[in-house]
């Protein structure tokens, strides 16, 4: 018996099913093109991307439809001031993290600024470590650039991810010249402890490696005793040798509007990036989107502590719903994201068999776990950032699916 009961602000409204199929949505527009015939005719829910189903906060609405009205959509100037506030506020208020607005360097997307520090500060043959199984950009763009990939798998013991610091540091190799740290980490949901980002970031110094961290998800961490420390805010050091990449997007669901900021303390790194970014040009912001985040980490807060209740709820809800199934799939415990992780290898199916199970009979679009590099192999991601008819929805197809076998 599915558990009805949601969180209601009574501000916001989370419940609320958007209609995002005539909308341009890659998630929910996709589909047809990348599934094949059967899969498609199945019409499964669309739980895949990291792209939530919740309208924006109403400042941010409303701050679009005051710029939009002005009807002239020129070249910005670059980042202003109150802009700059906006994003190291942010930081300083939700997470104690004192970051200058001179360290900013605004940016398309996080995705973005991974392609160009990696073209900064590597040249093609080096390598890149990363932590799998992990988001699947840290793989790709990578290798995109002719770099090759080094991995420290974090390790699983049936329940839970933990950081190994001998595996660590024993998968660095003489040409090793970035780590890709992923903090929070997706698609697991671990929120690494002050220690273990001051082991990884002593092990990167004593070898020579800066540290890109990825803290797109700072906002998600939901779990009692847990909380997000910016990796750059453990140590001058470890600031300097460090270029940490976030955005609006993902929490505030921005990600069409293209903005997305580096902060980078040292200032010849920051020189570097900048002239990168010069010869490359496409990655500018985009004009609409810094006034979405303006406005949202300006006057966002309460829809965000709002927000990341109700996906709370989602993934307590999603677990103890798909874990009392005893149907060969256990949602592993998530201390942050609203994505579930869910490990689905006593089905005994091989990658490819587990999908179509999923897109056929379950009737759910899920990411699947090889994405996120062989470590994924037998697990697959579910997005929960949603209303909960959705989350039922998508948790009745699959208790059918699994009954049937």
């Amino acid at each position: 018996m599915l558990d009805r009961t949601v969180i209601t602000d009574t501000k916001f409204d989370f419940d609320t099913v958007v209609d995002r199929t005539r909308s341009n949505s890659i998630k929910w527009g996709a589909p047809c093109a990348s599934l094949t015939p059967g899969q498609a005719a199945a019409n499964p829910l669309p739980m895949w991307i990291a792209d939530m189903d919740f309208k924006s906060p109403p400042a941010v609405i409303a701050a679009l439809h005051e710029a939009v009205s002005h009807g002239v959509y020129g070249y910005p100037i670059g980042a202003t001031k109150g802009y700059l506030d906006a994003v190291t506020a942010w930081q300083r208020d939700r997470f104690g993290w004192d970051a200058s607005n001179e360290w900013v360097v605004p940016i398309a997307s996080v995705i973005a600024a991974l392609k160009t520090i990696v073209q900064a500060f590597s040249r093609p043959g080096d390598s890149v470590l990363i932590q799998p199984p992990v988001y699947v950009h840290f793989h790709n763009d990578v290798h995109i650039n002719g770099r090759h990939v080094v991995t420290a798998p974090l390790r699983f013991d049936g329940s839970r991810y933990r950081f190994d610091a001998r595996q660590f540091e024993s998968a660095i190799r003489d040409d090793t010249k970035i780590f890709i740290l992923c903090n929070p980490h997706n698609p697991t949901g671990n929120v690494w402890s002050e220690e273990e980002l001051r082991t990884m970031g002593e092990i990167c110094l004593r070898h020579g490696i800066l540290v890109i961290a990825d803290e797109i998800h700072c906002d998600f961490v939901f779990a009692k005793g847990c909380k997000h420390t910016p990796f750059a805010s453990l140590d001058p050091r470890l600031a300097h040798n460090s270029i940490t990449c976030t955005s609006a997007s993902k929490t505030f669901n921005l990600a069409g509007l293209q903005c997305g900021n580096m902060f980078i303390p040292d200032k010849a790194k920051r020189a570097e990036i900048v002239r990168v970014l010069d010869r490359n040009y496409n990655t500018r912001v985009n004009l609409l989107g810094m006034v979405a985040t303006e406005a949202a980490f300006t006057n966002g807060g309460p829809w965000v502590d709002a927000m990341v209740d109700y996906v709370a709820a989602n993934q307590r809800h999603f677990a103890r719903c798909i874990n009392g199934l005893g149907g060969g799939v256990k949602a592993i415990e998530m201390d942050s994201l609203y994505l579930a992780w869910m490990d689905c290898r006593e089905l005994g199916m091989t990658p490819a068999e587990l999908e179509d199970f999923m897109l056929v009979k379950g009737r759910v679009w899920l990411d699947k776990g090889p994405k996120f590099g062989p470590e994924g192999h037998g697990f697959m991601r579910a997005n929960l950032g949603c209303s909960r008819k959705m989350v039922d929805q998508a948790i009745e197809s699959m208790t059918a699916a699994l009954a049937r076998g």
